[in-house]
């Protein structure tokens, strides 16, 4: 708390002088910058609320500006009823008493605010009232959203729940946002906090006290949408060219009201059949349903055997590239529930771990200045995965091995409780799996409070667990139980990526997830390369092919050449198409065609002549995929409902049942949104739509006036990627930039790319999808080789770049552009 709030008690009992009808009754609390009391206008006979602030925590307020002013009248221009607006702005100085404050004066309102609330009426928690809350913020937010404003400050104790339990009507509790501007106003830092993810932490708090075993069925399924399909996709997501829903208060409202309806649909028919056959296109929104998961998992996943080998691996890839699909299908929990889990089946122990968890804990993580801080998050995970690991092992264990597992359980836990300094419990049954489960969860709460006081020097944290008791623990269990000695463990760490869980995050708990072992591997998912650190706070850096291997999904898609990519696709779509049993196709080449004869020179000839080159089958479907399946789920769907739904489909016996020229107008028109999407992903998104389409306009101008000299036909050049000739030293701005590209996955990046000068470089492929919206052909085989300056430039100054490099006709071409002998095909 700041040292400059003057004690409450100088204004209990007393009246404002500026306003003295109005009389200060009642404390109610403190925070950082300001008392909040109850005042009685004895004119009004009214209760208000009063927030007094010292001057001095107000923004501006030293420099004899009025700063503050502004940010708290923001709350007035807004006319939701959710929002408590301010009455007065009142000022109050007492020399001879130190008082030199600001008085906000609102409305009353009779209720608690929502995190004591929740402490103090759990039983109160039930659907209804969780769906009201995200309804009535929703409805808050649509209105910030069209004003331009954003609240800056959400969280538990800036929402009121106002007590309505003597009216006639409407719900039993109402919600009003408080304090809107406040933070602003006092606070000098420059950053505020995200609305939508403070929405999302608050989401996570009323999850966590929900009774869900208690619950009816249909608040079950309720609870399973808001868990996997808001909490984790909606309101965290950041990419709507990965979720048209994110950041878009109006469908996240709309969405929120179509629960009802999903529940009638899922209740009549719950296990693996589909109403549709693009349900669920990301792992997250299947949700608790194993049976569905297994029905839509291919085994044929492009780079499966590299996840499951006995090494450490960073697997990246495009977001919805069936990343997380993977990592749970592999983990034992969902073997087990398939009833795939017999011991001659299971070659090794897969625990699966969302990085959610991690993310709701350490938002924001800054490595605390005191060293003795810096193990808060190593102890919160080895908590966390010991913890999933024993719940996973004993499930398998009592069901395949009870005799030993029976046996030897209390032997592992004494020797687990001396790892982790754990004093024994006395009770009969203590040792055991459950009972060490149970510390393991206090243990978990325990760092969360920590973490909130990792900056305060001189506190007293107790024991915190190093990097090594994880490793150590599994090992324990490798010796004790014959059933695990020849099985490794593996952990499956999903959505290990930044800026969700911080690159200094990312550091500190590297040292366990980068360790090396013969018990136990970690396979880290992560949505790019540069999402990821590979160093650790010791200032180690792990090295690729020692430490770790890096799986590129992206890169693994494009360069297929064997046939497989299309044979996945196939699979995934076989499997979709017959769990919707009423979906009138069942195979992918019915519904869209096989073109077999497919010649990328001869489509460069035709895209120069300037005819209409039309995209379709499902060859073009996998020459479209850079490993982003959940692109190309969505572009067949947006292809059936252009074609006129199941329904029309049925009836046309021709095959492809979708026309070619229906196809090739949504892969273009998708191609587009996707840029449209790109644009409202992050605040570069509008710089990084310049920046490739720079590049597919150049790219066209060689295909339209260059040709490949050293190929049979002289046939055009179709380039696709960039290719540096020297590496890039790229100013911070432009990294920035370049980053960015990486993470959409505009390009996807080969790091182990050579250029036509003998260096290694990182070549720069164009995402798949965005091909045939830039009239190019998906011949991998030519590239755009500019000089580091050069791409400087395209990111400094796309337009600059474009004029630049952009062939205007066949004379236009530099001598320096000219093939120089040798074949350009990839190294």
């Amino acid at each position: 708390m700041r040292a400059n709030l003057p004690d409450k008690a100088l204004f209990v009992g007393r009246r404002i002088p500026s306003r003295p009808n109005l009389e200060i009754t009642q404390y109610i609390q403190s925070g950082n910058d300001a008392h909040v009391f109850i005042g009685r206008d004895h004119e009004l006979t009214l209760d208000f609320a009063c927030k007094i602030i010292p001057r001095l925590n107000l923004v501006g307020a030293q420099d004899g500006k009025d700063t503050w002013r502004a940010e708290i009248e923001k709350a007035n221009r807004l006319r939701n009823p959710a929002v408590v607006h301010f009455s007065d702005k009142l000022e109050w100085k007492d020399e001879a008493n130190g008082i030199d404050c600001i008085v906000l004066v609102a409305d009353f309102i009779k209720g608690l605010n929502l995190r004591d609330f929740i402490e103090k009426n759990k039983r109160e928690i039930t659907m209804p009232f969780i769906v009201e809350f995200l309804a009535t913020m929703f409805d808050f937010f649509n209105e910030m959203q069209e004003a331009g404003l954003n609240h800056g400050d959400l969280h538990a104790g800036n929402i009121l729940v106002e007590d309505r339990s003597n009216s006639l009507r409407g719900e039993k509790f109402a919600f009003r946002v408080t304090d809107f501007g406040v933070s602003a106003a006092t606070s000098h830092e420059t950053a505020f906090t995200d609305d939508y993810l403070q929405l999302a932490s608050i989401l996570r708090q009323l999850l966590e006290v929900y009774d869900y075993q208690a619950a009816e069925p249909k608040d079950q399924f309720i609870f399973n949408k808001l868990n996997t399909d808001f909490l984790t996709r909606h309101l965290v997501e950041r990419d709507q060219t990965m979720d048209v829903t994110a950041r878009r208060p109006d469908r996240l409202y709309r969405r929120l009201l179509e629960l009802d309806d999903e529940y009638e649909k899922f209740a009549v028919e719950p296990d693996t059949k589909l109403f549709s056959p693009f349900d669920f296109l990301s792992c997250e929104q299947i949700g608790d349903v194993p049976s569905i998961l297994k029905a839509l998992y291919s085994d044929l996943f492009l780079g499966l055997d590299v996840i499951e080998g006995r090494n450490n691996v960073i697997v990246t890839g495009p977001r919805g590239c069936g990343k997380s699909t993977v990592f749970r299908n592999l983990s034992i929990r969902q073997r087990i529930r398939i009833n795939e889990a017999s011991p001659e089946q299971i070659k090794y122990i897969g625990v699966y771990y969302f990085c959610n968890d991690l993310y709701f804990t350490f938002p924001r993580y800054e490595l605390p200045g005191q060293q003795v801080a810096w193990d808060i998050p190593i102890h919160f995970l080895t908590a966390t995965l010991i913890y999933e690991l024993l719940e996973d092992v004993g499930r398998w264990a009592e069901i395949h091995f009870p005799d030993e597992f029976k046996r030897v359980q209390q032997r592992a836990v004494r020797k687990i409780l001396d790892v982790l300094e754990i004093d024994a419990p006395k009770e009969p049954g203590g040792q055991t799996f459950k009972a060490l489960e149970a510390e393991l969860q206090k243990h978990r709460r325990r760092a969360i409070f920590f973490q909130r006081n990792a900056h305060k020097t001189n506190y007293d944290f107790g024991c915190l667990w190093g990097a090594d008791k994880l490793i150590k623990s599994c090992q324990i269990l490798h010796e004790t139980f014959t059933f695990l000695a020849n099985r490794p463990i593996y952990f499956f760490i999903d959505d290990y990526s930044s800026p969700k869980i911080k690159k200094a995050l990312q550091e500190n708990l590297n040292r366990v997830l980068l360790q090396r072992s013969s018990c136990c591997f970690f396979k880290l998912a992560t949505e790019s390369p540069v999402s990821f650190s590979s160093r650790d706070v010791d200032q180690k850096e792990y090295v690729e092919n020692r430490e770790y291997a890096l799986l590129n999904l992206g890169l693994v898609f494009l360069r297929d050449d064997t046939g497989r990519k299309l044979s996945f696709i196939e699979d995934v779509f076989k499997r979709r198409l017959e769990a919707a049993t009423t979906f009138p196709v069942k195979e992918l080449g019915e519904l869209i065609g096989d073109n077999q004869n497919q010649n990328f020179n001869a489509d460069a000839v035709e895209i120069r002549s300037g005819k209409r080159f039309a995209h379709w089958s499902k060859q073009t479907l996998s020459n479209i995929c850079s490993g982003d399946i959940h692109y190309v789920i969505n572009l067949v769907q947006v292809m059936v409902t252009s074609a006129g739904g199941a329904e029309q489909i049925g009836k046309n016996t021709t095959v492809p049942r979708i026309s070619a020229a229906i196809q090739d107008k949504c892969i273009r028109v998708e191609a587009g949104n996707f840029l449209k999407n790109l644009r409202g992903s992050c605040e570069h998104g509008a710089k990084l739509v310049e920046i490739v389409t720079a590049f597919g306009k150049v790219a066209y101008s060689y295909l339209k006036y260059r040709n490949a000299k050293n190929q049979t036909g002289n046939p055009p050049w179709q380039a696709s990627r960039i290719e540096p000739y020297e590496p890039l030293d790229l100013t911070p701005e432009a990294q920035l930039l370049y980053n960015e590209l990486l993470r959409y996955s505009v390009f996807i990046t080969d790091s182990r790319g050579k250029s036509r000068r003998g260096k290694v470089v990182d070549r720069l492929f164009l995402r798949r999808f965005l091909i045939p919206f830039f009239n190019l052909t998906f011949n991998t085989r030519d590239p755009i080789s500019l000089e580091p300056g050069e791409i400087q430039l395209m990111l400094d100054d796309p337009a600059k770049f474009e004029s630049t490099k952009l062939i205007r006709s066949p004379e236009a071409i530099r001598p320096d552009e000219l093939e120089l002998g040798w074949s350009n095909k990839e190294d």
